[in-house]
């Protein structure tokens, strides 16, 4: 195993070390960010099961509909990253089976993704198709989409931190060997 997770030091198309580091580091600074968005969202969108006035929750359900879609906005940037840019710097240092292993493991998180952007997309639709007056039930419903998007999302970023820092912090201990 260590073989396969080995740096490959005689690749022609290695990333210069510290760009590799500025890569790892931009990658968990927004995946801080991200998650430190959703769980502000997570937390307003609870706390509208705890609401008396179907108006204040009308307001907070649109107000929610802004940031989620503001990170929705941000993760897809994120992610386009990712996949140009991260990865396959990240690859060029994986032992090749390894590569198609993490390659494949990535096509499985990016469905997760998919998945979030669906139900956020069904929390949008059901934003803005409400009427006044809307009901309790509805605020519940709406606050339920979104905590599900929530969740799936901080799923994606768990198993995608699960499977990329080992990754990386392996790399950068053979980088600072090599280097060191």
């Amino acid at each position: 195993m260590s073989d396969r997770l080995s740096i490959q030091t005689n690749r022609a198309n290695n990333v210069n070390p510290s760009e590799f580091r500025m890569l790892a580091q931009r990658l968990k600074e927004e995946h801080v960010q991200m998650r430190e968005q959703l769980s502000d969202i997570r937390t307003l969108a609870a706390a509208l099961y705890t609401l008396d006035d179907c108006s204040i929750g009308m307001c907070r359900l649109i107000e929610l509909q802004d940031g989620i879609l503001s990170l929705v906005e941000e993760l897809e940037q994120h992610s386009e990253w990712e996949e140009q840019v991260l990865f396959p710097s990240l690859q060029t240092y994986l032992h090749p089976t390894m590569a198609i292993s993490v390659s494949r493991s990535m096509h499985v998180l990016e469905q997760d993704h998919d998945l979030a952007k669906k139900v956020v997309q069904s929390y949008v639709n059901g934003v803005n198709a409400m009427s006044v007056p809307i009901d309790m039930d509805f605020v519940h419903v709406m606050a339920s989409e979104l905590l599900t998007a929530c969740l799936i999302l901080l799923k994606h970023f768990t198993l995608e931190e699960e499977l990329v820092y080992p990754l990386i912090d392996r790399i950068m201990d053979g980088i600072e060997d090599q280097t060191g």
